[in-house]
């Protein structure tokens, strides 16, 4: 069975299908740009910064975790 890995945690701003965040490591302010309408609708996701590379929960403005 996968065990799940904790990540920090990044409240995110919504602005139409774009998503902007800042790593709580680095500070850099970075964007996801949703691809498809489902993507839209995810509660989090786990990306990579790209300055510092560390792994950072995401929480999506708006939708209850």
């Amino acid at each position: 069975m996968k065990t799940l890995k904790v990540y920090p945690e990044a409240e995110g701003t919504r602005t139409g299908y774009t998503i902007l965040y800042t790593c709580p490591s680095c500070m850099t302010k970075s964007t996801i740009v949703n691809s498809s309408p489902r993507d839209h609708f995810k509660n989090a996701r786990i990306v990579s910064c790209r300055h510092c590379r560390i792994r950072v929960t995401v929480l999506t403005p708006g939708r209850g975790t």
